[in-house]
């Protein structure tokens, strides 16, 4: 079973160290219930719902409820720290923020696979060119049937 709090060093750029200064950096408190948010998203690892997030918070009995919670990856979205991913049934999920990622999503079981080789630049600089937008940023998360599903 996964230890609930692993020890944080801090050599991780999403470290809850590196995530914690990077909050108090840019102004924010950091109360207790954000960084147990905070440790929790760490040990989690991969990504997560709120539901999930909450349901470790509270076997760890560290939950601040579920408005803190939601208000605070809110916050971590904005704040470009934490990744929404669009994923089956209108269920978002959320995941560390490690650069430019996109995901393929198995629409059976789940299953997220994070790659970050989009090739996107020259189509989106012939949209720019096209539209006259200049584009920011940019989302692709493609859906199918991981290579478990693909056997069963």
């Amino acid at each position: 079973m996964m230890q609930a709090f692993p020890s944080d060093n801090g050599t991780d750029p999403g470290s809850v160290e590196q995530l914690a200064q990077t909050l108090s950096a840019r102004g924010y408190k950091l109360t207790a219930p954000r960084l147990a948010i905070l440790q929790s998203i760490n040990a989690m690892g991969e990504s997560f719902t709120v539901n999930d997030l909450e349901q470790w918070l509270i076997q760890a009995n560290r939950s601040p409820g579920i408005a803190s919670i939601f208000r605070t990856v809110k916050l971590l979205i904005a704040e470009g720290l934490l990744q929404r991913i669009h994923g089956m049934d209108d269920c978002h999920r959320y995941s560390l923020s490690r650069g430019h990622q996109h995901h393929v999503i198995c629409e059976r079981c789940g299953a997220l696979t994070a790659f970050d080789d989009c090739e996107l630049r020259p189509m989106i600089e012939r949209l720019e060119a096209r539209t006259g937008y200049h584009v920011e940023r940019h989302l692709l998360e493609l859906f199918g049937r991981c290579p478990h599903c693909q056997a069963i």
